[in-house]
C-alpha cells in the first residue's frame, strides 16, 4: 500500500513539474529575427499557418516595422500569442533550406545581427499591391536597383495641407459591406484591413474594378496655411458602381482606423519613383514647424511634421530640412552665447501650395515641438 502511495505521489509530482515546465516554456515570448528574403507573408505562413494573417504580425511590430512591405535583416519581430511556435507543415516534396541559410529564430532568441538597411526584404511582386497601375512597392534590394529617394509608403500615408475644407469632388465610404453577428451603428463603425465597404466614388471617377482610392479625414485648420488632410487607408474597388447602386470595395491598407465618415480621393504618387538625391545647401532659408502629427509626447523617427513653407517657395519632394533651436540673440556681457542646438533631420514627402510635410529621418534630441525652427540643408536638383 505504501509503495502504491509513493508511486501515485511521484506521478503527481512529475505531472506538476511537467506542467510547470510547459508553462515556463509557453510564457516565453515568441520572436523571429529577420533574415534576407523574409517577408511578413512568408512569416505568417510559417508561424501562423496562414499567409493571409500577416497583418497580425504587423500590428504587434508597428514600433519596428514602419511599412509592412519593408522589413530588414536583423530586426526582431514579435509573433502573435504565447507558447511554442506553431510552424505550418511543409507540403510533400518541399525543398529544405540550402546550406548557410539561417532557420527561423526560436522562441526567446535574441538578435545578434545588426540591422542592415542595404538588405531590405519585401513582399514578392506576385503578392505586392499595385496602385493606379504603378508598382510603387519596389521589390528591389539596394545595390541591385537604386531605391527611390522617398518611399512610396511614406508619401501615401503622410498628412498634408490643402485648402480649407479639403479637396473638391471627393467620394465617401458609405457603410460596411459585411453583415456582422452584432448590430452596429454604421456611422460609428471602424474598418480594418480586408473589410468590405460600400462607397460612393469621387466625382467623375468611373471607379472600375481594381482601382484604388485614398481614404482620409479632415485634420485641424492651420492658421495662414490651410486644412490638414489625414490619410486613413486605401480601398480597392471589387465591383464598380452601377446605376443608383454603390460600388463595393475592400480595405487593402489601414494607416489608422477607417470609418464611415471618411472621404475618398484618387491616390497621387507623382515623383515617388525618382532616384535622384538631394544636394547639400549651405545657409538655406529657414521656416517654422507648425504641426506635429499625432501630437506625440516625444516626437521621434518616422513622425510627420508640417512646415510653414510651400511648393510656391520651390520646396520639392525629397528636399531635406534640419529642425533646430537657434542660438539666443541676447546674452549678458562677458558670458559665452549658447550654440545652435540640432534637434532632428527631416525629408519632405509632400509639398503643396499650402504647406510642406516632412518625415523625421534622423534625430539628435527627442524634443520636436510646434514653433521650432527648420532650415533647408539639401535640395533636389
Amino acid at each position: 500500500m505504501r509503495t502504491l502511495t509513493r508511486c501515485i505521489l511521484s506521478a503527481l509530482a512529475a505531472g506538476v513539474l511537467t506542467a510547470q515546465s510547459l508553462a515556463a516554456q509557453e510564457a516565453q515570448p515568441r520572436t523571429h529575427t529577420v533574415k534576407r528574403g523574409d517577408t511578413l507573408w512568408d512569416l505568417a505562413h510559417q508561424y501562423l499557418g496562414d499567409a493571409f494573417l500577416w497583418p497580425e504580425i504587423y500590428r504587434l511590430n508597428r514600433d519596428v516595422v514602419e511599412d509592412p512591405h519593408w522589413i530588414y535583416p536583423g530586426e526582431v519581430l514579435r509573433l502573435p500569442g504565447e507558447g511554442p511556435t506553431v510552424v505550418a507543415e511543409q507540403p510533400p516534396g518541399a525543398v529544405t533550406p540550402p546550406p548557410g541559410q539561417q532557420p527561423a529564430a526560436q522562441p526567446g532568441a535574441v538578435a545578434q545581427t545588426p540591422v542592415n538597411p542595404l538588405e531590405a526584404t519585401v513582399f514578392s511582386k506576385v503578392q505586392t499591391p499595385r496602385i493606379s497601375g504603378q508598382d510603387i512597392f519596389e521589390t528591389s534590394v539596394l545595390g541591385t536597383t537604386p531605391a527611390p529617394t522617398v518611399r512610396a509608403g511614406e508619401v501615401i500615408a503622410a498628412p498634408y495641407v490643402d485648402r480649407e475644407g479639403g479637396p473638391r469632388g471627393f467620394g465617401r465610404i458609405l457603410k460596411s459591406g459585411d453583415i456582422g453577428g452584432i448590430a452596429q451603428a454604421t456611422d460609428k463603425y471602424k474598418f480594418q484591413a480586408y473589410d468590405r465597404v460600400f462607397i460612393a466614388p469621387p466625382t467623375a471617377e468611373i471607379a472600375a474594378e481594381g482601382e484604388r482610392y485614398l481614404a482620409y479625414k479632415l485634420g485641424p485648420v492651420l492658421e495662414d496655411q490651410g486644412q490638414v488632410i489625414i490619410p486613413t487607408g486605401i480601398v480597392e474597388i471589387t465591383r464598380a458602381a452601377r446605376t443608383d447602386t454603390a460600388a463595393i470595395a475592400k480595405v487593402v491598407k489601414a494607416f489608422t482606423e477607417l470609418s464611415s465618415t471618411d472621404r475618398l480621393i484618387r491616390i497621387d504618387t507623382a515623383g515617388v519613383s525618382t532616384i535622384v538625391r538631394p544636394q547639400r545647401v549651405v545657409n538655406g532659408p529657414s521656416t517654422k514647424v507648425t504641426w506635429v502629427y499625432g501630437e506625440p509626447v516625444l516626437a521621434s523617427l518616422q513622425n510627420f511634421v508640417v512646415l510653414d513653407v510651400s511648393s510656391q517657395q520651390g520646396v520639392r519632394m525629397g528636399d531635406e530640412f534640419v529642425i533646430y533651436l537657434p542660438a539666443p540673440k541676447d546674452r549678458e556681457r562677458g558670458q559665452l552665447a549658447d550654440p545652435e542646438i540640432l534637434i532632428s533631420k527631416a525629408q519632405v514627402v509632400r509639398s503643396t501650395p499650402f504647406g510642406v510635410t516632412a518625415v523625421i529621418i534622423g534625430q539628435e534630441q527627442p524634443a520636436i515641438k510646434e514653433g521650432m525652427s527648420a532650415r533647408v540643408t539639401a535640395r533636389m536638383p
